[in-house]
C-alpha cells in the first residue's frame, strides 16, 4: 500500500511540474479567464484519473489513491476548475472500474469534494491554511466511503491512517511545489516583461539619438545641412571619387550687403530673407541626385556637386542667380541695386592623392571673394 501511495505522490509532483511548464503563461487563480480555468480543470481531471490507475486495491470494489489532491489543486481557481476536475474524476471512477455501488458513491464523493472545495477556496484565509483545510475536506468524504465499504476495522484503520498521513504529507509538498512553480513562472514573466520594456526603451533611445544626430546636421533656421553636414559630405564624396577620376564642383555664395540688410530691416526680416532664398534654391537643386545644399555660416551658403564638371556648375550658378533676382526681395541699403542679390564663387577639382577637400574649399572661397571685389552680384571661377 505504501508503495502505491508513493507512486501517487510521485505522479502528483511530476504532473504539477509538467503542468506548471505547459501553462506557465496562463496561471490559475480566481481572476483567470474561463478558458484558462477550463484548461486547468481538464488537466487536473485527467491527473485524477491517472492517479486512480495507480491506486491501491483494498477489496474487490474499493480502491485508495490521492485523486482528491488533484481536485484541491483545481479548486485554487474556484468553482469552475474544481467542478470540471471533480466531474471528470467522477466519470473516470465509473468508466475505469465499472458501474458498481462503490464506484457510484466514490464518484459522488469526488464531485462533492469539488463543490465544497470550490466554494471554500473563496474564503479570505492564508493560502497554505486554505489548502490544508481543503485537504481535510477531501479526506472527510473519502473516509466516509472507506467506512461504508471496508468491513474489517483493522484494515479500515490502517487504510485511513496511511491515507491521511500520505495525503497530508504529499499534499503539503505538492502544494508548495505548485506555489514555487507558479512564483517562478511569475518571476520569469515579469523578467520577460522587463526585458521587453528595456528593449522598447532602448529602441526609443536609439530613435531619439538618431533624431538628435540628424538634428545635429541640420541648420535650425533654414532646415538644410549645416557646416558639420557640409564637411562630412565633402570628405565622404571626396573619398568616393578618388578612384573614379570624376570631378567634384563646389559652389559658394553669400548675400550681398546682408549686414546692411539686417541693420535696415531687422534681424527677424534677415532670418526670413535667408529662409526665402534657401527655399528658392532648394527647388532648383532638389531633383539633382548629385547635389548637397548647406548653410556654410551666417549669410554664406555652399552647394556640393559630385560628378559635375565646371561648365555644368556655372550653368546652375546662373540659374540660381536669376532665381534670386526674380524673388525681388527689397534691399534699399544695397549699393548695387534695390533688391537682394548674391555673389557666387565656383570651382572644380578631380580628387586625387595630391589634393584635399580643403583645397577645393579654398579655391571656391577665393572665387567668391573675387566676385565681391568685382562689384558683387557676379559669378567667378578660377
Amino acid at each position: 500500500m505504501l508503495k502505491d501511495f508513493f507512486s501517487n505522490v510521485t505522479i502528483l509532483i511530476a504532473s504539477f511540474t509538467l503542468m506548471g511548464q505547459i501553462f506557465k503563461d496562463i496561471p490559475l487563480h480566481h481572476s483567470s479567464t474561463f478558458r484558462t480555468k477550463l484548461y486547468w480543470g481538464i488537466c487536473y481531471g485527467i491527473l485524477g484519473n491517472i492517479l486512480m490507475l495507480f491506486s491501491f486495491q483494498i477489496n474487490p470494489t474499493t480502491i485508495a489513491d490521492l485523486r482528491h489532491l488533484a481536485i484541491i489543486a483545481a479548486a485554487i481557481g474556484g468553482w469552475v476548475p474544481a467542478i470540471i476536475a471533480s466531474g471528470l474524476i467522477a466519470i473516470g471512477r465509473i468508466l475505469l472500474f465499472g458501474f458498481t455501488e462503490t464506484a457510484f458513491v466514490a464518484a459522488i464523493s469526488a464531485f462533492l469534494t469539488g463543490i465544497v472545495c470550490g466554494g471554500f477556496s473563496k474564503l479570505n484565509i492564508p493560502p497554505t491554511l486554505k489548502a490544508f483545510y481543503m485537504n481535510l475536506i477531501g479526506l472527510f468524504f473519502i473516509s466516509i466511503v472507506f467506512a461504508l465499504y471496508i468491513e474489517n476495522f483493522r484494515t479500515l484503520l490502517n487504510v485511513l491512517l496511511m491515507h491521511c498521513l500520505i495525503s497530508l504529507i504529499g499534499g503539503f509538498f505538492a502544494y508548495h511545489l505548485s506555489i514555487y512553480i507558479a512564483n517562478s513562472n511569475a518571476a520569469v514573466r515579469e523578467l520577460n516583461i522587463s526585458l521587453i520594456k528595456l528593449q522598447e526603451s532602448e529602441q526609443e533611445l536609439n530613435k531619439a539619438n538618431e533624431i538628435l544626430n540628424t538634428l545635429s546636421y541640420i541648420d535650425g533656421l533654414t532646415g538644410i545641412g549645416n557646416r558639420r553636414h557640409f564637411d562630412d559630405v565633402l570628405n565622404k564624396e571626396w573619398s568616393n571619387l578618388l578612384t573614379t577620376n570624376s570631378p567634384i564642383t563646389l559652389l559658394m555664395f553669400d548675400i550681398d550687403y546682408f549686414k546692411k540688410y539686417n541693420d535696415t530691416y531687422g534681424h527677424l526680416a534677415g532670418d526670413q530673407c535667408l529662409q526665402i532664398i534657401t527655399s528658392a534654391i532648394k527647388d532648383l537643386v532638389t531633383n539633382n541626385p548629385y547635389s548637397t545644399f548647406c548653410r556654410y555660416g551666417g549669410e554664406e551658403f555652399a552647394i556640393i556637386f559630385t560628378k559635375t564638371k565646371l561648365d555644368k556648375g556655372i550653368a546652375i550658378a546662373e540659374l540660381i542667380q536669376k532665381k534670386i533676382q526674380s524673388l525681388k526681395i527689397a534691399h534699399r541699403s544695397s549699393e548695387i541695386t534695390d533688391i537682394v542679390t548674391i555673389s557666387i564663387g565656383i570651382a572644380t577639382i578631380i580628387p586625387s592623392l595630391e589634393t584635399q577637400p580643403k583645397d577645393l574649399i579654398h579655391l571656391a572661397d577665393t572665387c567668391l571673394y573675387t566676385s565681391k571685389t568685382k562689384g558683387r552680384n557676379t559669378i567667378s571661377t578660377p
